[in-house]
């Protein structure tokens, strides 16, 4: 039920919540197996607010689930933006979940409930701290030639690679065929 996430600031480990977030967990850990995220950017930074990750085109405008579309969300009371460090989906809206996600930097519980908490660091507090203090384009961002991203981080941290330690769906042979279906067993 972990991974570690290689970037170009450091390591970063955590754990995913397979038993409160399956379907969320299934797609996270088989797009991590997959390579997905491998030379991705965090192309996102809000200081005192998350770090956002896990789009292949580096504009915060795409990727996509494993299934090839969106999914929907997974609530638990458990899963909650009570603390620094969880670890959440990025979304566009309520069951529009794919491939972005994002690591807040402290509380956050207005974020409840939208969206999807399915993981928590458990390890590379150093790293999310340098994560944190990274400088961002800032309002000089607006050119001529770019559209104004006050938030990208001037040099945005990069995923060099995901080791998977644990993966208790896996083991158990269960597979989410469809974005909606039932789990079953492969």
């Amino acid at each position: 039920m972990s991974v570690t996430l290689h970037t170009s600031l450091g390591n970063i480990k955590i754990e995913v919540f397979c038993d409160t977030a399956p379907r969320t967990a299934f797609n996270f850990l088989a797009l991590c197996a997959s390579g997905y995220y491998d030379g991705t950017t965090f192309h996102r930074n809000m200081k005192g607010f998350m770090i956002q990750g896990g789009d292949p085109t580096g504009t915060g405008k795409g990727g996509e689930s494993i299934w090839g579309g969106a999914f929907e969300d997974e609530f638990h009371p458990d899963n909650t933006h009570d603390k620094r460090g969880q670890v959440s989906m990025a979304n566009t809206g309520s069951n529009s979940n794919k491939s972005q996600f994002f690591i807040i930097y402290e509380r956050q519980p207005h974020l409840n409930n939208v969206y999807t908490v399915f993981g928590k660091v458990l390890d590379g507090w150093d790293v999310l701290d340098q994560m944190e203090r990274l400088p961002v384009e800032g309002d000089s961002a607006k050119t001529l030639t770019k559209k104004k991203n006050k938030h990208r981080p001037l040099n945005p941290p990069v995923i060099e690679g995901v080791t998977i330690h644990a993966n208790p769906l896996a083991d158990e042979n269960v597979i989410y065929p469809t974005k909606d279906g039932p789990p079953q067993k492969g």
